[in-house]
């Protein structure tokens, strides 16, 4: 199903066994282990393939191993026109990166799209999707279903969402059985969903109702209209929103701080510091409320730009710069403050309005590690916004 409009765009072809047989996967396993693994799938995929009255506008998804496209039998049954179809590589079988880059582009040019499985659970899946360049990918079920309660697997989730949008993929979340799960799915903006919550493994053609439909459909709605719903995680596009609304609708310094202390989350900081330009006294005051933890200084702290090389070339330049603990090329008057405030990290970032530099943001972190140029980026979309509003609520950093 479609996350964003509630529509069912395709279906999977499951294999299944009469009776109270073993897991299908099994009964595979055990037809290759006997010699018959292609007559197996051949089979499977002729059935699939051959089922009528599919609901006009939507795709059938057929598995098949990539080891098992290597025999005729196989190739036979695909040999057709597979416009509509999608097929979806299962495991590799330690199959030859240019052997599936091979397979690939023999089923397009038969009309396929391609989908690969259980991506995230190990190389093998991130090698496939190297080589394959898939137009699906679907995200393995036991990943997905931890996304409301690990952090790991959500930042995973993440990075493939922002893989398949710059390849032109799209993303499968399988295993969605509960409205929670289909919202944290919806809210990391994953194309389409599958699972029993849309409906169980049927002979059939079959819908979703439409509670479900209503509750996917609703995350998006919320975004668009600018009023999310609380998510459970909030990824960097969300947080990026709420901080800038915060900044829009401060009133005073207290809220500028708070948007700004919003802000070191999403540079992966933790300490931040707010200080405006003083171009009489040619010095960097503490625009602060609170005692300022960072430099063990009160928030009356001021700085002389003449000792402060590095800070002046910021503001001058209005170019960032990165100081680490552990780099002894480093401005050695900031390596000097920051290993004394017990930190291992501090980004500096210029404040500029109306084309002069009114400002510095100042990012701590406790690890000695780089930025990253994503974190980079987000602090002086930050800055920005900052400076637009101490621009509308501090006269004195008005040009």
């Amino acid at each position: 199903m479609a996350l964003t409009t509630g529509t069912v765009n395709g279906y999977e072809a499951l294999a299944r066994f009469p009776g109270d047989s073993e897991p299908v996967f099994d009964v595979f396993e055990a037809a290759w282990a006997a010699g018959y693994g292609p007559e197996l799938e051949a089979a499977a995929l002729s059935v699939a393939l051959g089922l009528q009255g599919r609901p006009p506008s939507t795709y059938l998804t057929v598995n098949v191993s990539p080891r098992a496209l290597s025999a005729e039998v196989v190739r036979t049954i695909l040999d057709t026109d597979l416009s509509g179809i999608v097929v979806e590589l299962t495991e590799a079988h330690n199959v030859p990166p240019d052997e599936l880059k091979r397979m690939a582009g023999w089923l397009r040019e038969r009309g396929a799209r391609l989908a690969i499985d259980d991506v995230g659970t190990g190389y093998a899946g991130l090698e496939r999707l190297i080589c394959v360049a898939p137009d699906l990918i679907k995200l393995d079920r036991t990943l997905v279903t931890q996304l409301p309660v690990d952090q790991v697997s959500r930042v995973m989730v993440e990075s493939l969402v922002r893989f398949a949008a710059r390849s032109g993929a799209a993303i499968v979340a399988e295993g969605i059985e509960t409205q929670e799960l289909l919202e944290v799915v919806a809210e990391l903006d994953i194309t389409f969903g599958q699972g029993f919550l849309f409906g169980p493994a049927a002979p059939t053609w079959t819908t979703p109702t439409a509670e479900v439909v209503a509750a996917a459909v609703n995350v998006h709605r919320q975004a668009l209209s600018a009023t999310p719903k609380q998510a459970m995680f909030l990824d960097e596009v969300i947080l990026l929103e709420r901080i800038a609304d915060r900044f829009s609708e401060a009133e005073e310094l207290v809220d500028v701080h708070q948007a700004v202390e919003t802000l070191t989350r999403l540079v992966g900081a933790e300490h931040v510091t707010i200080d405006v330009v003083d171009a009489c006294s040619a010095t960097l005051d503490a625009l602060s409320y609170t005692q300022d933890t960072a430099s063990g200084q009160g928030a009356g702290r001021s700085r002389r730009l003449d000792d402060h090389p590095l800070l002046r070339w910021v503001l001058d330049t209005r170019r960032a710069a990165m100081v680490l603990s552990t780099d002894s090329n480093a401005d050695a008057i900031e390596l000097d403050r920051l290993n004394a405030a017990g930190f291992g990290g501090l980004l500096l970032v210029p404040v500029i309005t109306r084309g002069t530099t009114v400002g510095l943001l100042s990012f701590y972190r406790h690890r000695s590690f780089p930025w990253t140029l994503a974190q980079i980026r987000f602090a002086r979309i930050g800055a920005s916004q900052l400076a637009a509003t101490l621009d509308r609520l501090v006269p004195s950093t008005n040009p």
